[in-house]
């Protein structure tokens, strides 16, 4: 299924050209202060999946508190953040889903790092949810895990 998405102005649209491997509804304090908002939602997918249809983003370093690299790509124009890129892997993203044209489509499959969750916020009750991390093996639908494993395992730090 085809995904469409684009900035808050209008100058950057994008296309993802398959569903996302998984979805994250991310409770980190990075992410709350990023977005501005209690959480983000992270649709995570292959680079070469995700097709530029008018415009092109720039790539913006952002500290972590982990110290690794975090690069966010946003419209030159309005900077609403598009994806991003942790770990300098290339060739695995987290689209900001609610960047898409019908986010609806691409809701949570877990919140992560609930600990710090803002109090307002009331998680349902038929998602996942983890204080910081899960397992993949545990977690992903096995049709994500192979595409996960397709990808070049040295830019993921697996080989």
């Amino acid at each position: 299924m085809t995904h469409k998405g684009a900035c808050h102005c209008g100058s950057i649209k994008y296309e993802l050209t398959s569903d996302p491997l998984f979805v994250h509804g991310c409770h980190c304090r990075d992410c709350q202060k990023q977005t501005g908002g209690p959480f983000a939602v992270n649709a995570l997918i292959e680079r070469d999946r995700i097709r530029l249809v008018s415009g092109e983003p720039v790539r913006t370093q952002q500290k972590t508190d982990s110290g690794r690299p975090h690069d966010v790509w946003r419209c030159s124009d309005c900077l609403t953040a598009l994806w991003s890129d942790y770990g300098r892997r290339e060739v695995l993203v987290f689209v900001r889903a609610m960047t898409l044209d019908d986010p609806a489509a691409c809701p949570p499959d877990v919140h992560i790092f609930t600990r710090s969750k803002a109090p307002f916020i009331d998680l349902p009750e038929d998602v996942r949810a983890f204080d910081v991390f899960y397992s993949m093996k545990a977690e992903w639908p096995a049709d994500s895990l192979g595409r996960f494993d397709a990808l070049d395992t040295r830019r993921l730090g697996k080989g």
